[in-house]
């Protein structure tokens, strides 16, 4: 599903991280975890084809737009759009269904499909972060922080999709919270 080779990337001279090299197939959970800035967003990212690597390569064996769903802190969202309006326009651009009522559902944000993205809480817009990336049902699935500003019910979400996307693909998850550690079948720590 996924091969990483000799993997770097640096800013401004400096190396966030190097030659990172790990293999994931079917069923697998990959746990980053490190310190804030030790490159956790960035590794993510690099993966996920929003940044290119600095040296080495990340061979993902399949359609990023189709089979790679990417939910992160710094998605941006529309804040005059609905969230519906949001998973139309998403299944749309992907060539995908946007299945909005039954995501919605699925991330608790059935109650507010209709709400427009300025009058919603933080934990919310993380909410439909993750509704975004599970549209279209991927192979890949890579979580940045998909816990933070996120009640208990929020993080009971974020559990039961993990656990789905393990049965159906590949996971990947940067986080610092124990909990959501459980996920990996492998770890890796960045120490920048």
């Amino acid at each position: 599903m996924l091969r990483v080779e000799g993997l770097g990337r640096k800013f401004s001279g400096r190396w966030i991280f190097r030659n990172l090299n790990f293999e994931l197939g079917a069923g697998d959970g990959l746990v980053v975890t490190g310190r804030n800035g030790s490159g956790k967003s960035t590794l993510l990212k690099v993966i996920s084809g929003l940044l290119s690597p600095s040296e080495g390569r990340s061979q993902f064996h399949g359609d990023f737009r189709l089979d790679l769903g990417y939910a992160g802190l710094e998605l941006a969202l529309y804040p005059s759009l609905t969230a519906t309006e949001h998973l139309e326009f998403s299944g749309k651009s992907r060539g995908v269904p946007s299945r909005s009522g039954e995501v919605l559902e699925e991330v608790g944000l059935g109650h507010a499909a209709d709400k427009r993205i300025s009058q919603m809480s933080s934990g919310m817009k993380s909410r439909l972060r993750l509704a975004l990336a599970i549209q279209a049902q991927p192979k890949l699935l890579i979580l940045d922080e998909p816990g933070v500003s996120l009640d208990e019910l929020g993080k009971e979400v974020v559990e039961r999709v993990c656990a789905d996307q393990k049965q159906r693909g590949t996971l990947i998850l940067a986080t610092n919270d124990p909990a959501e550690r459980r996920f990996a079948t492998h770890e890796l720590e960045l120490a920048n």
